[in-house]
């Protein structure tokens, strides 16, 4: 039996290959019927490629780690797993021109965010009053990405847990000094964070139970 452990890996994918119309409709038969129609429920063309690259990203690494797209099942929250399988978890995400999806042998979470501007008061209404304090005193110029850098952790948090946008945010703490999660219902797990740095102008928090983070980021490139 193999106990050694799989490090937490992230993998990117940019969208920019689905740009031609032909390729974006050849594509789309590359995926599962529910992923198909996931895409093809956005009414915004930007928002079906992110879909789209998020389930042939996901299909690329299932393929490489000896899985199927097929075994592919949604639990109640509406969290993806892989039906018979113990030790292999995922998540995904997507933002701007990338999505993201990040996979290890304990649960994940992964979230990435495209900056933008951003209001104080976002912070002060869905974060803990310590970190809404924290960003409201941080010099302006630094403001948007301390913002990002709570958002991206507590989001990741939530897929990890498979809260998602039904999770509240307020609800646990992201220490972005020791890089953990504080969550006082989840007192008996180790949650730990990391945040990859690898793309400009982009954010990008991974939570996860197990700290074997790996350093290197995986970028998929799809020929047309």
């Amino acid at each position: 039996m193999n106990t050694e452990k799989r490090p937490v890996e992230l993998y990117l994918i940019h969208t920019e290959f689905l740009d031609e119309e032909t390729v974006f409709q050849r594509k789309l038969q590359h995926v599962s019927q529910k992923r198909r129609e996931r895409v093809l429920d956005y009414k915004i063309r930007e928002d079906q490629k992110r879909s789209l690259a998020a389930g042939l990203l996901l299909e690329h690494i299932l393929n490489e780690h000896g899985y199927s797209g097929e075994m592919i099942a949604l639990e109640e929250n509406g969290k993806l797993y892989l039906s018979g399988v113990d030790d292999f978890f995922f998540s995904l995400s997507h933002s701007g021109e990338y999505a993201a999806c990040v996979v290890s042998d304990v649960p994940v979470g992964v979230d990435i965010q495209k900056k933008r501007e951003t209001k104080a008061s976002i912070a002060k209404r869905f974060f803990q009053w310590e970190e809404a304090d924290r960003i409201a005193k941080a010099p302006e110029r630094s403001r948007d990405d301390l913002f990002f850098r709570y958002w991206t952790g507590k989001e990741s948090y939530l897929k990890l847990t498979g809260q998602g946008l039904g999770g509240r945010l307020d609800s646990f703490f992201v220490d972005l000094d020791e890089m953990v999660i504080v969550d006082r219902y989840n007192q008996n797990q180790e949650i730990y964070l990391k945040e990859y740095k690898c793309l400009e102008d982009y954010y990008i928090s991974v939570a996860c139970y197990s700290k074997e983070f790996s350093m290197f980021v995986k970028k998929i490139y799809y020929r047309i």
